[in-house]
């Protein structure tokens, strides 16, 4: 349970029913998206600092909107999360061949093939920053985060089959815009 100082007892009994009510349902929602515990907990807890900060908000006599409203901050918080993990994968595989490509490189053409692979690196990077929400998330939560296409559909919320789709017409889209690369 996670501990605050409310204003008034209202706020702090407000919370408590709201966190006993719905910590199985923002769980739930956390486990659509991580599966490691550790990490759900931490989230969880993250989740309802916002829920606390954002009391004023919830009517907890309207169930049905408490309960969305608290799916929805759930979401969004996960959807972040996972965001902010892609790009820390990002940063850290962009070090770990920049170290590789220049600490072991004994000459000039080492150097220079390390420079070219990075430039490539770097314009795919970008050229993914370009393509459209829906095939960006899509590619990212894939290749980056790792997750299969049925987790991936569950968090963007649409069926396996349309994130198949989306990921074959990004790798088309990237595969035209790169052509020069190549040629």
């Amino acid at each position: 349970m996670i501990l605050f100082v409310f204003d008034t007892e209202e706020e702090r009994d407000k919370f408590i029913y709201i966190y006993d009510k719905y910590k199985k349902t923002a769980i739930y929602t956390i486990k659509l998206f991580i599966s490691d515990n550790y990490i759900v907990e931490d989230l969880l807890q993250d989740i309802f600092i916002i829920i606390a900060k954002n009391l004023q908000k919830i009517d907890e006599t309207d169930e049905k909107r408490t309960r969305n409203y608290i799916i929805t901050i759930t979401r969004n918080y996960c959807k972040s999360h996972l965001r902010k993990a892609a790009r820390s994968k990002e940063d850290f595989i962009e070090e770990v061949e920049e170290s590789y490509s220049f600490s072991t490189s004994q000459n000039r053409e080492d150097i220079l093939d390390g420079i070219l692979h990075k430039e490539s690196y770097q314009r795919l990077v970008e050229e993914i920053k370009q393509l459209d929400d829906k095939y960006r998330i899509a590619l990212e939560l894939k290749y980056i985060t790792g997750l299969d296409d049925v987790q991936i559909a569950k968090i963007v919320g649409t069926t396996k089959k349309n994130i198949q789709m989306r990921i074959y017409r990004a790798k088309l889209m990237l595969r035209k815009r790169l052509e020069d690369l190549y040629v």
